[in-house]
Order: structure tokens, then sequence, then C-alpha cells
């Protein structure tokens, strides 16, 4: 529906205000969740049949530093537990005090309004001009592309980065990739008098887009990272690591760091993001032949040194007496060369004050004579400054051969593969400088010529779409959407790799298949006032669960729209995508206004 609207144009858009309700929560019980809210207007212009002029802001944000509960997760190591492998609490939404008990705290006030204008509220700003014949149309300006169709994760919808700063979890795609400025053309081979070559290779309905995208974005979340930085995500950021030492059993206490991101230019015409896509007929159904050469939108990390913290044990820096920036090469030696942190941590285990407090020189005390009073921070790079080369494709056909149910319909076969070259992993194995074997977190703390490796990587989805007539419920006025998909993503040598970085501490690594399934099944009920939705993600290689199911109660004609809906997620702590926001349970009631 438009608010108003002419012979030509039209203006409308939406207001919603969510409020949740989170649970599972690893230190509390419930506790009043994210209250995304949002403000969109759009609008669409024709001067003429051949000019398409479109026009989309919103403002969104998130209630939850202002009315939302304090829920506590882990930070650092705490050197107080047993081992140091417990974590000293880091509140999401609240002060820390400034002791051991509860040093470290901070308010997720960045994602309370997302108001810059280019890069969180202009959705859309277009033009398109089509071909009075039909041979070519071309779009440019602020826009999104959608490639693929699978449900859940994505394998070719990769034009565009991801925002995953607001509760994303299975979120609506087109509501989470970040709109870029691009110019995108599309050519029809038979309009333009080019089809014969194609057609008689059974290739029907050919055509070609292209894609050019100056502006170059990454994937966008928080960390919550209770160190200097002190930021903070809500349970929906990515929790703070543990930190623990492979061969010690230990956690690496009086270490943390500093995060930084390190970007290509965000507007380049001479280093931009290209994207082809072929589509055509074939073998009875659509088929894709995709192309982009772009860049990362997720980062791996790199080291670039150290700060040495003295009078702060709990790596803070605002509250150190002085800090000692240290290069690349004193950061590794800091940790590992003979007689160092790494030594002194080891011999607590073997032998007790065999090893000197290696900062002791400092003025420090050791911790096995008084109270510690300093700390070290490692400073990374967050690092997207790496290329995307990926090739795929895709096909979609109905069986119509075979025919099932009461009403005899034909499911739909969907197929995706992508094959991405030279992506970038950490190791989670690095040779030291000094000739030792590091594993899990300490083979993070190392020169980034060791510790990044690029790998081909290579992806599959298969899917079947049904709808679904039950032969027992003979009023049923409708039928159920069914969606069942399954996903293997192969990595060549993958032994040694992360998942992701700097989660590396409890054998996060990745699998050489890592296999995923979902199923996606809707219904309407009552004249379709009733839309009832479900979504089930399964990792089966890192034994996660995740499912979204919605309510929309379509009861009020198309101006209101209230919903409920529930997101579960279950997985191995740090293992996996699901496993990182295993405590990210929510129930949340929205309302829609439409205009």
């Amino acid at each position: 529906m438009a608010a108003i609207e002419g012979e030509n144009w039209w203006i409308g858009g939406r207001i919603k205000q969510g409020f949740s309700l989170a649970y599972d929560l690893e230190n509390n019980g419930a506790s009043k969740g994210p209250s995304n809210f949002l403000l969109e207007v759009k609008g669409n212009w024709r001067p003429s049949n051949s000019i398409t002029i479109k026009a989309d802001v919103w403002l969104r944000g998130d209630w939850y530093a202002d009315i939302g509960s304090d829920i506590k997760q882990g930070g650092i190591q705490d050197f107080t537990s047993p081992g140091f492998v417990g974590q000293f609490g880091f509140n999401i939404n609240g002060n820390g005090a400034g002791f051991p008990g509860e040093p470290f705290g901070s308010r997720p006030t960045a994602n309370r309004f997302f108001s810059n204008f280019n890069d969180e509220m202009l959705r859309e700003l277009s033009i398109q001009f089509k071909d009075p014949e039909g041979r070519f149309s071309l779009k440019v300006g602020k826009f999104q592309r959608g490639w693929g169709q699978s449900d859940g994760l994505r394998l070719l919808d990769v034009l565009n980065a991801q925002d995953l700063r607001e509760r994303f979890v299975l979120r609506d795609a087109e509501d989470v990739r970040i709109p870029a400025w691009t110019a995108a053309l599309n050519l029809n081979f038979r309009r333009m008098g080019l089809a014969k070559p194609f057609e008689a290779i059974g290739m029907k309905r050919t055509s070609l887009e292209l894609i050019f995208m100056p502006e170059v974005r990454h994937s966008k979340f928080v960390i919550n990272n209770p160190t200097s930085g002190a930021t903070s995500g809500g349970i929906f950021g990515f929790p703070y690591p543990r930190l623990l030492d492979s061969k010690s059993g230990l956690g690496t206490a009086f270490f943390a760091t500093n995060l930084t991101d390190n970007a290509p230019d965000k507007f380049s015409f001479s280093d931009p993001n290209l994207a082809a896509r072929l589509k055509f007929e074939a073998f009875g159904g659509d088929m894709t032949l995709n192309w982009l050469y772009g860049h990362q939108e997720l980062p791996v990390t790199s080291l670039q040194g150290a700060n040495l913290l003295l009078g702060s044990a709990l790596n803070d820096e605002r509250q150190a007496t002085a800090v000692i920036p240290l290069t690349l090469d004193q950061g590794l030696g800091a940790a590992h060369a003979p007689g160092q942190y790494l030594d002194f941590l080891r011999s607590l285990v073997s032998a007790p004050g065999s090893v000197p407090w290696p900062l002791a020189p400092f003025g420090c005390t050791s911790p096995l004579v008084g109270a510690p009073d300093c700390s070290l921070n490692y400073n990374f790079n967050l690092d997207y400054d790496f290329r995307k080369k990926l090739v795929g494709g895709s096909f979609t056909r109905e069986i119509s051969e075979l025919k099932l149910g009461p009403k005899n319909v034909s499911p739909v076969l969907r197929t995706e593969f992508s094959y991405e070259f030279d992506k970038p992993f950490n190791s989670s194995r690095v040779i030291t400088p000094f000739g030792e074997e590091e594993n899990g977190t300490t083979a993070l703390v190392s020169a980034p010529s060791s510790s990044i490796v690029l790998r081909d990587q290579w992806s599959v989805m298969v899917g079947v779409d049904y709808f679904l007539w039950l032969p027992f419920l003979k009023n049923q006025r409708g039928s159920i959407f069914t969606s069942a998909q399954f996903f293997n993503i192969h990595t060549n040598n993958s032994d040694n790799l992360l998942y992701q970085a700097p989660y590396a501490a409890i054998d996060s690594r990745v699998n050489k298949n890592q296999q995923f399934a979902t199923f996606l099944w809707n219904f309407a009920l009552y004249k379709e006032k009733l839309f009832i939705e479900g979504l089930s993600v399964w990792d089966i290689s890192f034994k996660g669960f995740t499912h979204r199911q919605r309510i929309d109660f379509n009861f009020f004609g198309d101006t209101f729209r209230p919903r409920l809906e529930w997101i579960h997620v279950s997985g191995k702590k740090e293992q996996g995508l699901l496993g990182f926001f295993k405590n990210s349970d929510i129930i949340e009631a929205s309302l829609t206004v439409q205009f």
C-alpha cells in the first residue's frame, strides 16, 4: 500500500517496533532483550515507460541500551580463578566497577541509532533506464542485488556485505544486506539478435548481467570486547573469546586484545567489486553462471604489535600508569621467547617459581608473590583487505514428470554451487621465530606471514520445494509450502584452519566438509489472516541448531501487522556460527504500521 500516490508515482513506508524477552542466558535468567525499531519511507516514480526512479530511506536502532536488562557475559581471563580458566564478567548493558569481580562493562549505545546517512540510512537511490526495444536496461545508484535462492545460508548471495549488528540470526535477507553504490547493466541477447549461438548449444532466453560496484563494504558486527575499547553489541554481539594455552591447559591471564579494522578504500573506481551473471534456460529449467571479483566481507586477524600496561592487571589502558608500545617482533618475543610469558605460564604446572616473572624488570609484581599490577594487550587488525574470487552457478527446475499427493503437485529442484579461490584463513598451528610449535590461542600471537593462509573452498546446495496438501485435511484451503536444503562446504587442505579467528581455544576449526541442513515451511489460515512460518537450520558438523518461528496476525487490514517471533539457538561454545550465539534466544513481539 502507499500513503500517497499519483498516476506514475507513489510514496509509502512502515514503522516497526519490537520488544523481546531474552532467555537461556549463561549468567542470567530471563531478561529484557533487544527492542529494535524501524522507520522507513520509500518512493517510486516512473516519468516515462523507460525510466524508473526509486528512493528508500530508513532509520533503525535499538532501545536496549535504555530499557533492556543488564546481562553479563565472559570477559578477559580471571587470574583469581583456578588455572586462570574462568573469565571475569563483562556487563553488556552496564558499566563495570573497575575491580576484579566486576572489571568491565559497556552499554550498546552504538546500536541505539544507526544514523549515518550514506552508510546506514540510505537503502536505495537509483535510476533505471529500460531500452524501449527490450535490448538492455541500466540501473545506476545505491541499491542491493540478491543472487541465489538458498534459505538461511548464502552461497551465491555474496554481492552485498551484511549488517550483523542488530538481531540478525535468520533475519530476512533484504534487511541484512548492506546496499552499495552500483551500476548494473542487463543485456537481453535475444532482443539484441545475439541469441543464435547460445540457442545452438541449448541455451534459451539468454541474458547477461554485469555489475560494477565502486563502493566496497564489509560486513558490520560488534565484538563484546571488554578491554580498552569496551564495545558492546548486546546479546547479538560476538562474545569475547576464551583465551587458553593448549600446552598447559591454563588460561592466558593478563593477555587481551585491541582490535582495529583494516579495510580497503571505501570508494574506489580503480579497485572496485566486479561481477557478472549469465542467465538462460536449459534442460527444462532456469540456470545461471556467476562470477565475482570482490572483497572479503569477514576478516582474518593479523598481529601488528602490543602494548605493555604498567599499573593495570586488567588490561585497561585508561587506568594504566604507563603504556609501553612494543613492535611486532618485541610482541612476539614477549610471548614466545625463552623465559618469557608462555614459559612462565607453563612452569606453573610443572615447577612453579622455576621461571622468573618476565615483567619484573619493569617493576611489575609477580602473581606468585603479590597482587599483579601489569598486563599485555596485543594489537590485532581485523583485516578485510583480501580479494574474494568466486565462480558459481544455479539450476532450478520443476520436476513435472513426478506428481505427488492428492493434488498431483510436482516438486521443484534447486541447486547452487560456488568455488572460491584463495580464501584467507587464520592458522591454528604455527612455528614461532624461536622454533616452537604453537596451537590454538597462542598461535594467534604470530606474524601475519605465518598466521594467514589461503585455501580454495567449494560449496554446493541441493534443495527441494514442495506445496504440500495433506490427504487427511479435506477442508484444507491452501497448501503448506515446504523447502528442504542440504549444504556441503569443502575446504581444500583444511588441517589447522580456524573457523573464525580469534575463536581458537576450544577447537573451533574448519572441517574438511562442513555440512548444514535447513527446513522451511509456511501456511496461512483464516483466509490468509493468520500466517505461520518456521525455519530450522542444523549445523551437522558442529552439532548446532537454530529455529525461527513466526506468527503474523493479518486481521487488521493492510495497516497494522502484529507479529510474534521466537528464535532458539543451541550449539557448542565458540564452535561454528551457531556456537557463537548459543545464548541469544529471544521471544519478540512487534507491531508494524504500514502507510
